[in-house]
């Protein structure tokens, strides 16, 4: 899943490395989470990279307020959804800019904490599909759009156990993903995780989880905390294995056992 993206390039970079015309003022966002405003191409527009609505408003929604989750879309599920499925058939596909991801770990139901995920690319883009609503009171026109979703690669499944992650675009998929003469089915096969290798992850502050915290610092590492242990969760040494003492006698031919002093812990008393 995903939830909450980044995109902290300066426009010269992205202007640099995009051959895209950028349609709309453009700020850095380092907290970009549902029915806030990002950045995308579209199949319709090619060559205009617009801002968006993050969250899909479905075409027959009363308001702009959605009841259920409309902000990323299960690939391998798009066809059995009655919201999802007319924007896939009628290719209203779109390619989302990002420079980072976040997911929470959770180490406990109280300890979550977030991570960032990057690319071996300054900035790169998730595969979307977008639609238009109008609001049937105002008649204001709102693009919207939605990130698809695949199975996790190692380095996501690690940090966070949901089993899904964006789909990320290889550069060689973004022009096929926008291309509208590819069938339903060719363009989900590209629906794929990201190769390991070309990702890594770091920890960032909780501050992030704070809805509409824009701090410039949300994207910096921060060390990560240590994990509380117990005695039953705590990484134990191996056990020392106690040698077999020999068998000595006493003075009256009687077999005496002699007793093995207690190993020593390297741990110390796990109760201290």
């Amino acid at each position: 899943m995903c939830a909450r993206y980044t995109l902290t390039a300066e426009e010269k970079e992205i202007l640099k490395e995009n051959k895209y015309t950028l349609t709309d003022d453009y700020r850095p966002d380092t907290n970009i989470a549902i029915s806030d405003y990002g950045f995308v191409v579209t199949s319709d527009e090619p060559d205009h990279l617009q801002r968006m609505r993050f969250g899909i408003i479905p075409a027959d929604s009363e308001t702009a307020q959605v009841d259920f989750a409309t902000f990323n879309i299960r690939s391998e599920e798009v066809l059995d959804k009655p919201t999802f499925e007319p924007l896939i058939r009628f290719r209203q596909t779109c390619i989302i800019m990002a420079d980072g991801f976040y997911e929470p770990e959770t180490v406990s139901e109280e300890d979550k904490r977030p991570w960032r995920f990057v690319t071996e690319r300054k900035t790169f883009f998730f595969a979307g599909l977008w639609t238009q609503w109008t609001d049937p009171l105002t008649g204001e026109v709102i693009n919207s759009y939605a990130i698809m979703t695949c199975k996790s690669n190692n380095i996501v499944e690690e940090k966070h156990k949901k089993g899904r992650m964006p789909v990320i675009l290889p550069k060689a998929y973004q022009k096929m993903w926008l291309n509208k003469k590819l069938s339903v089915e060719e363009l989900l096969s590209i629906c794929v995780p990201y190769p390991d290798h070309l990702m890594s992850c770091y920890r960032v502050s909780k501050k992030v989880f704070k809805r509409g915290n824009k701090d410039k610092d949300l994207i910096n590492p921060v060390v990560d905390e240590p994990r509380q242990e117990t005695i039953f969760g705590a990484d134990l040494p191996p056990a020392k294995k106690i040698e077999k003492q020999p068998k000595t006698w006493n003075n009256e031919g009687k077999k005496k056992i002699k007793k093995p002093n207690p190993p020593k812990s390297d741990q110390g008393d796990l109760f201290s």
